[in-house]
């Protein structure tokens, strides 16, 4: 969806097939403002001149005006994610809003190229007496897991 701006406010910009018309409102306070016009410019101007009125009307009535996104809002994740969140942020010694804080700085972060997954593996591996076998390196490539089974090794992979 397209949006508008003007004094911090956003407003919606759409078509309404039925009259032809471009149609928006102010977005992100529950006080309903809508707006309309027949060109993009017009619906710029009237966006501004609702926002205008807005702001007029409310001073006018001793309102403040609503304020677009005001830093609080619910989330709504199920109580399994919850107390996985929670006691996580526990151990990590920090607090569950600084979580979602983090978890939204990144995804919001800008972002050009898709960034690959990467993970280390610590492997560990013990050999014991192979009498007799002349080369080990092409063993391990041609056979791969078989070589714990064939040669008794020992090898703990962790993620």
């Amino acid at each position: 969806m397209t949006t508008l701006e003007y004094k911090g406010y956003q407003g919606s910009a759409e078509i309404d097939v039925e009259t032809g018309l471009l149609i928006g409102k102010i977005l992100f306070v529950t006080d309903l403002v809508t707006y309309e016009a027949a060109t993009v410019p017009a619906l710029q101007n009237e966006f501004q001149t609702a926002v205008d009125d807005y702001l007029e009307t409310c001073e006018q009535i001793g309102r403040d005006p609503q304020q677009p996104c005001s830093g609080l809002f619910n989330v709504r994740v199920g109580p399994v994610l919850h107390r996985a969140a929670a006691i996580r942020a526990q151990k990590d010694g920090v607090k569950l809003n600084a979580v979602i804080v983090s978890a939204l700085e990144q995804y919001l972060a800008p972002t050009t190229i898709q960034h690959a997954h990467t993970h280390d593996h610590n492997v560990t591996v013990k050999l014991v007496s192979l009498s007799g076998v002349k080369s080990l390196v092409p063993y391990i490539y041609s056979t791969g897991p078989s070589l714990t089974q064939q040669f008794g090794m020992n090898t703990n992979v962790t993620h």
